[in-house]
């Protein structure tokens, strides 16, 4: 009991720490990321139960590095989000995955307008929406790339790493 509890601090640190690595590596390009893919495929491999704590410990480590505001919310309730997605939604293969990965993004800025309606409004909700839809444009085709390429190669590379 204590190996198998041990087992899976292991694999939810690693995840934590992949997320961070992928986050950070592509930093400079705005709205392309692997954060998303990456999720989705811990999630496929190990379940919502470690995915959703290493999600959590991503989006703490995210606020003490760039700071809390609005988005910091966001964060912590999307990335769990994508997780129930993932484990409700009965998909097989490259293409599905890359479908969900890319509204997944495109869907991101109407998200956060959902947390700026609630502190700051109607109005500041849309403004937010729309002056940020070429980014989520951006988010949402790079992620249906990302993840039409390196889904099925990340999963194989998953089965290496035991999940009991």
């Amino acid at each position: 009991m204590r190996r198998k509890r041990i087992n899976s601090f292991t694999r939810i640190a690693m995840m934590t720490a992949v997320l961070e690595t992928v986050k950070f590596a592509l930093n400079a390009f705005p709205n392309v990321e692997l954060v998303t893919l990456s999720i989705i495929v811990f999630t496929r491999r190990f379940g919502w139960k470690e995915t959703v704590p290493a999600c959590l410990l991503f989006a703490i480590i995210e606020c003490f590095w760039w700071g809390f505001g609005t988005w910091s919310m966001v964060y912590f309730v999307i990335w769990p989000f994508l997780v129930l997605l993932t484990t409700l939604l009965p998909l097989e293969g490259a293409l599905p995955h890359a479908l969900l990965s890319g509204f997944f993004g495109l869907g991101f800025g109407a998200f956060c307008a959902l947390f700026t309606l609630a502190m700051a409004g109607l109005n500041a909700a849309i403004a937010w929406w729309i002056t940020g839809i070429p980014y989520d444009l951006v988010h949402g085709i790079a992620n249906f790339i990302v993840a039409l390429f390196l889904f099925k190669p990340l999963m194989k590379a998953m089965e290496y790493i035991p999940n009991q």
